[in-house]
């Protein structure tokens, strides 16, 4: 016999039932059945590349102290980022996999830039670690999303404008860090270089902002799974 529809039921649904609404990131016009193999190559390369940026980052400003090749890394990875945003909008990368990939590369980059810049003191040593707390927390959830059969939340939009500020701000923090407050013969900087500066704390100050109200919302999704699906049983399988 068909359980009855509750008002409970349309709320929240059971993630183990399957209900393809919570099969996040999947087309709803799609069937469940298919997988990942008709994925654009291209949304995926785009996020390893971003990827492959990071340790490029760390080595141009830490070690080889070459402004050209990490204000590359910096351009390249908002064009990639850009790029992928503009892939979910026109729904050529809308897999699941990819979209993980995509937040991985994100975090793992800025993540190495932060790292960077505050080595160099580029930012202050709050706001570096304002950052990797940020991440630590999102990970602190992931226990309580376990003991409910569930592997990841849906990726939050918040989240994705909020490391896109970020990715913005690194370029125009680096490209203007060492503009001294006067010039030579007195003169102060140019309005160009003071608009980046500007721009690239605006850019900062958002994007950690945004990191951190989006927590808030992933926080409060995981308190209303945790209240309305059972803990799953020993030996269930989790989902995605």
């Amino acid at each position: 016999m068909p359980r009855p529809v509750t008002e409970e039921s349309l709320e929240m649904p059971n993630r183990r039932a399957g209900d393809p609404r919570l099969q996040h990131g999947r087309d709803p016009r799609r069937p469940l059945g298919s997988s990942d193999r008709n994925q654009p190559a291209f949304g995926k390369l785009l996020s390893i590349l971003r990827l492959v940026y990071a340790p490029v980052v760390l080595w141009a400003v830490m070690i080889a102290k070459d402004d050209r090749i990490a204000l590359a890394a910096f351009g390249l990875a908002v064009v990639t980022d850009l790029l992928d945003s503009w892939l979910n909008r026109k729904q050529l990368d809308q897999r699941r996999t990819g979209e993980l990939l995509d937040v991985v590369a994100n975090t793992v980059f800025v993540l190495a830039a932060t790292l960077a810049l505050w080595r160099i003191d580029v930012v202050p040593g709050l706001i570096a670690l304002l950052v990797p707390l940020r991440y630590v927390a999102v990970l602190a959830l992931v226990p309580a999303l376990r003991s409910r059969g569930v592997r990841t939340l849906p990726v939050h939009l918040l989240g994705k404008v909020a490391a896109f500020c970020l990715l913005a701000s690194f370029p125009l923090l680096y490209l203007t860090h060492d503009i001294p407050e006067t010039l030579d013969l007195g003169l102060e900087p140019s309005l160009p270089i003071q608009l980046a500066q500007a721009f690239g704390w605006a850019f900062a100050l958002w994007g950690i902002l945004l990191l951190w109200w989006s927590l808030v919302l992933y926080a409060q999704e995981v308190r209303r799974l945790m209240a309305t699906t059972p803990p799953l049983e020993k030996g269930g399988a989790g989902r995605a």
